[in-house]
């Protein structure tokens, strides 16, 4: 039986290792968002590295805050604030300027102050596809990265199909919010090392937000099965 156990992990390893990691990002108003959660709406995600002092990322900013607000059904868009040519960091007062200028409203706008999402110059885009949170872009052309976050947006998801096979989650904040929930009742199972059960839950289209925050940190089985089939996969919480 631990031998079954280390060959799920070792191959469920490999489906975790594609997907970014959690941040939690705060603007100049103290409000904050999540990768996950933003991810876990079904929403693609650009992140746009801009630089204050940055002339091609102030003549390009005007398109941003009108494409943003015209698409953000299907895509969300944060900005990740900085200086390229200097080791300043954006005040707030930089940022809010930026904002009511550019017309940035639907932007969620932050000061990138560790450079996190800055490599070696601006503008820079990321984008994350909300099926399994995963960068499929990164570079400077912003058609490119539109026109990707726009091809993998799941607009739609709630007038289509699913079968357990296609049943996703996102893991944030001691939650797990499923995605792609097929009909009908999917039972959710939580079993640690040991082979015992944690938890369990019953998973619908209406209810898809699992709690699992009073679980000790550790690497469990996730059990996902309903009438017509069942699969696993491993969770790790931290």
């Amino acid at each position: 039986m631990k031998r079954f156990y280390l060959i799920i992990f070792c191959l469920l390893g490999l489906y975790s290792s594609a997907q970014i990691s959690d941040r939690n990002e705060q603007n100049c108003s103290g409000q904050q968002q999540t990768l996950h959660a933003v991810l876990g709406s079904g929403k693609a995600l650009i992140i746009s590295s801009q630089g204050i002092d940055c002339s091609i990322c102030a003549s390009k900013a005007p398109g941003w805050g009108n494409w943003a607000k015209l698409n953000k059904t299907q895509v969300a868009v944060w900005g990740a604030m900085t200086y390229t040519y200097s080791s300043n960091i954006p005040s707030c007062s930089s940022i809010s300027n930026w904002v009511a200028n550019y017309g940035w409203t639907d932007v969620f706008t932050f000061i990138d102050s560790a450079e996190y999402y800055f490599q070696s110059g601006t503008p820079r885009y990321l984008v994350y596809d909300p099926k399994d949170s995963t960068l499929i872009y990164s570079g400077a052309s912003e058609s490119q990265a539109r026109s990707t976050a726009l091809a993998a947006s799941q607009v739609n998801l709630t007038n289509q199909k699913f079968g357990l096979e296609d049943l996703d989650y996102i893991q944030s904040r001691g939650q797990l919010n499923f995605r792609n929930v097929p009909e009908g009742n999917t039972r959710i199972e939580v079993y640690n090392l040991a082979g015992k059960k944690e938890k369990s839950f019953q998973l619908r289209k209406d209810h898809k937000v699992f709690n699992i925050s009073d679980l000790p940190k550790g690497i469990y089985l996730l059990r996902m099965s309903n009438a017509n089939s069942a699969f696993t996969r491993k969770i790790v919480i931290s």
